[in-house]
């Protein structure tokens, strides 16, 4: 496993094992509040993965909008009859969802040159996905509907010429918004992103699970330990951070003892106080050498 992975992991499990107290078990699962935050710059990362593939994708998705502007426009000089009601109907909200779409688009792109930010660029996309739907569903019923005035029938040969461009664009746009991402070459991106996103998790919780089974043992082999060892006046990051240096030198076979404590170190330099490193180094280091 990479090293900056594994220091995620283990400032993950840190953070769960702070959140409760000295004589207090782990929850079964991890708080899923707590596990969305420490996810969130690898969900950041796959929101903007897939905002750019969408973006990339619906190049020429305004065509059709420009192409439906001057259809609406004879649509309204032609004099109304019995054969326009469905297909105006259907030629209106494909062009109304065209508009709304289009204009997702250009926020997302506008995001992606500025701030990136990912609540930002998930709205958008469900947005985009809402006004795709849409206009898919519209385009369809203009497919099945059939007119006997000539009039309406250039125009509906006209809007089916603009279907033709739709069809891949729109299914284009329903894979990169979906979860079949190896079906385009372009979302390769954003599946390492999500996998990234779902390997992260997944670790983090298979790691919490194993910590959580050993840790009344873990606290046991501690309080050997510790001198005047009194678990509600320990501090609770060096507490935490032990409990996780612990469990590495007694039951995680992957990790040497050696990495076990200098990582130990690292997360005390880096939460705890000025004591913390020195205090957590010798107390690992005295457990290391205790005998089992």
């Amino acid at each position: 496993m990479p090293d900056s992975s594994r220091r995620r992991i283990r400032e993950a499990v840190v953070q769960f094992l702070y959140a409760v107290g000295p004589a207090e078990e782990l929850p079964e699962t991890p708080n899923p509040a707590v596990l969305s935050l420490l996810l969130e710059s690898a969900r950041e990362k796959s929101a903007r993965a897939r905002a750019r593939a969408v973006v990339h994708l619906q190049q020429g998705r305004d065509k059709i909008r420009d192409g439906l502007s001057p259809l609406i426009q004879e649509l309204a000089r032609i004099e109304p009859g019995d054969g326009e009601e469905e297909l105006g109907e259907a030629l209106r909200a494909w062009s109304s969802g065209e508009e709304v779409l289009c204009e997702h688009l250009d926020k997302l792109r506008n995001e992606l040159k500025g701030n990136k930010d990912a609540q930002r660029l998930c709205e958008g996309m469900e947005g985009t996905r809402l006004a795709n739907r849409s206009c898919l569903r519209a385009a369809a019923k203009l497919v099945e509907s059939t007119t006997p005035f000539p009039a309406f029938q250039q125009l509906h040969q006209d809007a089916l010429c603009l279907h033709e461009i739709l069809i891949p664009l729109g299914e284009r746009l329903s894979c990169a918004l979906g979860k079949d991402l190896a079906s385009l070459p372009e979302l390769k991106s954003v599946a390492r992103a999500e996998e990234a996103l779902s390997s992260a998790s997944g670790r983090i919780e298979s790691y919490y699970r194993a910590l959580r089974h050993h840790l009344r043992s873990i606290d046991e082999r501690l309080a050997t330990v510790l001198e005047n060892y009194v678990p509600d006046r320990l501090n609770r990051v060096d507490r935490a951070i032990l409990r996780l240096g612990t469990f590495e030198l007694l039951f995680d076979d992957k990790v040497p003892p050696a990495v076990a404590i200098n990582e130990a170190i690292e997360l005390a330099r880096d939460f705890g106080t000025t004591e913390s490193p020195g205090f957590v180094n010798a107390i690992l280091d005295k457990l290391a050498k205790a005998p089992l």
